[in-house]
């Protein structure tokens, strides 16, 4: 009992920080994966449409999300064929980090050759890419011999050459489930990772890859790991592989695990800034799981304080560990530069008459 007063205290300290100081409109209480209650504020987000959140993080599974969340509705407008998310990127592949991989792309699925080898699956060995983006993936595994399906909500261009699904089926289906630069993406990662894993045969496999939070401090790309509007979650390593065992999976290789022995990145000869700004996961289901592993809060809050301790240009009572008073203050802010800025344009309008 004694071990969970300070986790008490802490959420009751909490709670009153957002009723007496502030509280973002939207904002949730509790884990977008596990459904925890044991949440930390680690820093300011300025969010869309002037609006001002949280940098938030679970002390049960360790995820870090931007809080307050955006709508149903509003991923639905921005995934959509015609959404931001398409328009944006509509020179690009949605796997920009596997679609240059030439040769070395079977390096990722290394750890399970000795049950698949990926570049010569045995016959009716079926794949299914979760945000397929344009089928790069599909269409290098097609030639391999892998039957392809794809699930994909900002373009169609895939299914000219592959099957597309509207949802995930519920029976084991796939041999192989890809979810590349996906789940920083979705609000729910942990019930997207459990689906996928019923839609995977026992013993299929599944490769996971996401921006890397951990190891901000070396690649120092904050806005790539979490910006509150595309990538609206955040993965330390051990985070992401816990909820992959929470949801069916046991680790094959981990991020260290690539290339015999060796991350990829290095493998490829990338500089060391590009080495640590995302983590791949290869993991296969299992029919015994291995139940709910602690993680925590420490390695995310050490890696956003590591980002600041080179140059901290916050203010003040964000650099205190105030979080809630650098909140109200930097609304405060913003909703007096709205205001000056509609003043200045009625007095343009004025003056124009």
């Amino acid at each position: 009992m004694a071990g969970s007063l300070p986790g008490e205290w802490h959420r009751v300290a909490r709670r009153a920080s957002q009723r007496l100081i502030y509280r973002s409109q939207g904002e949730r209480d509790d884990c977008p994966a596990c459904g925890s209650h044991a949440l930390h504020d680690f820093d300011v987000l300025p969010l869309r449409a002037g609006r001002t959140g949280f940098v938030c993080g679970c002390d049960e599974c360790g995820l870090v999300f931007s809080n307050p969340q955006p709508t149903a509705a509003e991923l639905e407008e921005f995934y959509s064929v015609s959404g931001s998310w398409a328009v944006d990127r509509q020179h690009l592949d949605n796997h920009d980090d596997h679609a240059q991989l030439g040769r070395s792309w079977t390096r990722l699925f290394e750890a399970m050759r000795d049950r698949v080898d990926v570049a010569a699956p045995p016959p009716g060995a079926s794949v299914l890419d979760f945000g397929c983006g344009e089928g790069t993936m599909l269409d290098v595994l097609q030639s391999c011999g892998w039957q392809t399906s794809g699930i994909e909500t900002a373009s169609d261009h895939a299914f000219a050459r592959h099957r597309r699904l509207e949802v995930i089926p519920d029976a084991p289906t796939f041999d192989l489930v890809l979810a590349l630069h996906v789940l920083e993406h979705v609000p729910s990662p942990l019930q997207l990772l459990r689906q996928l894993a019923a839609a995977c045969r026992i013993g299929g496999h599944i490769l996971v890859a996401v921006p890397r939070l951990d190891t901000l401090p070396a690649h120092r790309d904050y806005r790539y790991v979490l910006n509150g509007r595309a990538h609206i979650m955040a993965y330390t390593g051990r985070c992401l592989e816990a909820l992959l065992v929470r949801s069916g999976w046991e680790i094959v290789a981990s991020p260290l695990d690539f290339a015999r022995g060796k991350p990829l990145d290095v493998a490829r000869g990338k500089p060391p800034g590009q080495i640590t700004r995302r983590i791949r996961v290869l993991a296969r289901r299992t029919d015994t799981p291995a139940g709910h592993a602690h993680v925590g809060a420490e390695v995310a809050r050490a890696a956003i304080a590591g980002y600041y301790a080179q140059e901290d240009v916050r203010p003040l009572a964000a650099r205190l560990g105030l979080i809630r008073l650098a909140a109200r203050r930097a609304d405060a802010g913003r909703r007096r530069a709205k205001a000056a800025r509609k003043a200045l344009a009625v007095a343009r309008e004025s003056k124009d008459r």
